[in-house]
């Protein structure tokens, strides 16, 4: 299987992942002119943006972190949204980490961020769910 099929293959998986969990989930697509995202989703009035990569190695290239998606990510924020993110599948494992902490670390002049970065910066899909949840709650009982 190709890097590409490969990296498509995980972007549905992680969509079929959120929507078990209760989330609109939806791939975008469109290759010929590169989105910024590999999947929207939204849940209970929040709406989410992450971009899938799937590693093979040890550590996250932050050089694969192409200008348009760090563009998109910083307006999509500034314009009053919820923080973009990245979705790393390392070692089996599916991390999720907000955008800004691996722009920070790319200014600060890393060249990757191994897995146990990866998992000190952000939160296993597991984690990230349970906060979900927990926010969700929240927002449920002020209503």
């Amino acid at each position: 299987m190709s890097n590409k099929s490969t990296g498509t293959a995980f972007e549905r998986e992680f969509s079929q992942m959120l929507s078990d969990n209760g989330f609109w989930a939806h791939c975008l697509s469109d290759n010929r002119n590169g989105q910024p995202f590999d999947v929207i989703a939204a849940r209970n009035g929040a709406t989410y943006v992450f971009d899938c990569k799937d590693c093979q190695g040890d550590a996250f290239l932050l050089s694969r972190i192409e200008e348009n998606q760090h563009n998109a990510m910083t307006l999509w924020s500034m314009t009053g949204n919820k923080q973009g993110l990245f979705v790393v599948r390392i070692q089996e494992t599916v991390i999720i980490v907000p955008h800004r902490m691996l722009t920070i670390m790319k200014e600060n002049g890393s060249k990757q961020v191994r897995y146990k970065e990866l998992l000190r910066c952000g939160r296993t899909f597991n984690q990230w769910m349970e906060h979900q949840n927990k926010l969700d709650k929240q927002v449920t009982q002020c209503r």
